[in-house]
């Protein structure tokens, strides 16, 4: 009975003299974001960075005030609306996400059709939109008023087997009126057509990628092993856009090539600049196993150019956005796949606007709202007046973004640009240096020390000149001391 009223004071004693401890709120770690930074002369290694967009809100089908978000597919943004098709619908919303429109088909042949699945979706400069119906072999042209203007279907001259459904998937449409498609069953590239709808060429066309293996292999199979092999076909492009001057940026399914966006010119050539040959698009760094995470390459689907030659990028795997300059340096990349406030589950198309990037998630069945940050603003309004040429408001957004993210190489180089323009040498050596940019880095210290002998150049001669004239005294005297010293 003693060690029991001995255990039960204790735990008395215990209970009252403790020192009462606080439950911990919930950590709100915010959505993964992060740059590369260059820490060799060739090797890109991912680098924490402030978010430049925060999660808003998710917008279910019942808040717009449609049936169903359940086949969500393409996004698109253009003067103040989202188009977006979602199933056998185009729904369209203002910038303030309320309804504007939902259109189920179109008035042909003197009858009402219903759209059947819609794909990819263009809003053209004068308003019309283009919309790919790749079950029903067309794309449909609308006006700005939804009335329909004509259907594009199996294209005139199109060299393509009779015995393959054309299945258009993604369009955009340029200022001249020329239309470039990508299609289910074509694998010779990007299809041209004229602004009358008939073919005029593939364009882009992407090489078949082999190996010396492949080719083993296949010379030592038998005629009846080599029918039976998978075909060795082009990877095909997975999506379009357009910048303000008419060239065509596509995005390739291929995780393994270095080349997955393309900026393509009137010859279709890839003209996509790069900072180093190491860098590419996506995810430089990836999990190659896992259990219950994203594993591999980026593949990139879905791209979105604006008037100041940033892109923005999706990458299907770990559903992350990426953004670049038009030199190909990376300004920053977030998000990532999950349930959690912020992350999304299956995303099959995204939209920027000035101020929002919206992501269509069919996993989530949901618009996924995302509002740029402060620093996402300094950041956006730098690279805009860099590409302007307005390098003095450039330097000033360069400055706070770096008072945010000191560690932004891109934005010590973009500062480092303004000094040296205004002839600081020192101060543009300094950012350089920290950009890891030796080509800079080697015009700012040349020039640092020309600017340091043209300052000194007065003292430095002086200076010679009092050293020559001591080295010729010293050499008299002793010539005059030799000669005495042999006289006597």
């Amino acid at each position: 009975m003693k060690r029991l009223n001995v255990c039960i004071i204790a735990v008395l004693v215990l209970i009252f003299t403790a020192t009462p401890v606080m439950a911990h709120p919930r950590q709100d770690f915010g959505i993964e974001s992060y740059i590369f930074n260059l820490i060799d002369s060739d090797e890109y290694f991912p680098f924490p960075a402030p978010a430049p967009y925060r999660y808003v809100r998710s917008l279910y089908a019942r808040d717009i005030g449609v049936d169903s978000f359940m086949h969500i597919n393409e996004i698109f943004y253009s003067n103040g609306r989202f188009f977006i098709t979602n199933g056998a619908s185009i729904v369209v919303l203002d910038d303030d996400f309320n309804l504007v429109a939902e259109i189920t088909g179109i008035h042909y042949g003197g009858s009402f059709q219903d759209f059947v699945t819609l794909d990819g979706i263009f809003v053209a400069s004068n308003g019309d939109i283009y919309v790919a119906e790749p079950m029903a072999g067309r794309i449909v042209h609308l006006d700005a008023e939804f009335n329909l203007i004509r259907t594009l279907g199996r294209p005139e001259g199109i060299p393509m087997s009779e015995t393959l459904s054309y299945q258009p998937t993604k369009v955009v449409v340029d200022d001249n009126g020329r239309i470039y498609v990508i299609s289910n069953n074509v694998f010779e590239g990007i299809i041209e057509l004229n602004p009358d709808g008939s073919f005029n060429r593939y364009f882009g066309v992407i090489n078949v990628r082999y190996t010396v293996m492949d080719l083993f292999w296949r010379q030592i199979r038998t005629p009846a092993q080599r029918m039976r092999m998978a075909l060795w076909l082009p990877t095909n492009f997975t999506n379009l856009a357009l910048d303000p001057y008419g060239f065509v940026f596509a995005t390739v399914s291929d995780a393994d090539t270095d080349e997955a966006v393309r900026k393509l010119n009137a010859r279709g050539e890839n003209i996509l600049r790069r900072p180093t040959d190491n860098h590419h698009v996506g995810d430089m760094e990836f999990n190659t196993f896992g259990l219950g995470i994203p594993t591999g390459p980026s593949v990139i689907t879905h791209i979105h150019v604006t008037d100041f030659g940033v892109y923005y990028i999706l990458d299907r795997t770990r559903n992350r956005v990426f953004a670049y300059d038009e030199d190909g340096h990376t300004l920053f990349a977030f998000g990532g796949q999950g349930t959690r406030e912020g992350l999304t589950r299956i995303v099959t198309g995204m939209a920027v606007s000035e101020n929002l990037l919206v992501k269509a998630d069919r996993g989530s069945q949901s618009l996924e709202v995302f509002a740029l940050t402060s620093y996402g603003e300094d950041l956006l309004a730098a690279v805009r007046h860099q590409y302007n040429a307005d390098w003095n408001t450039a330097a000033w957004y360069w400055s706070r973004v770096l008072d945010i993210n000191p560690h932004f190489q891109y934005a010590h180089l973009g500062l480092g640009r303004w000094f040296y323009r205004n002839g600081y040498f020192e101060q543009a050596a300094w950012h350089f240096q920290r950009a890891q940019n030796v080509v800079y880095f080697n015009m700012a210290y040349t020039r640092t020390r020309g600017e340091f002998f043209e300052r000194n150049f007065n003292i430095i001669v002086i200076g010679l000149a009092v050293a020559i004239s001591g080295l010729i005294a010293i050499n008299i005297v002793k010539k005059v001391k030799t000669r005495k010293g042999v006289a006597a």
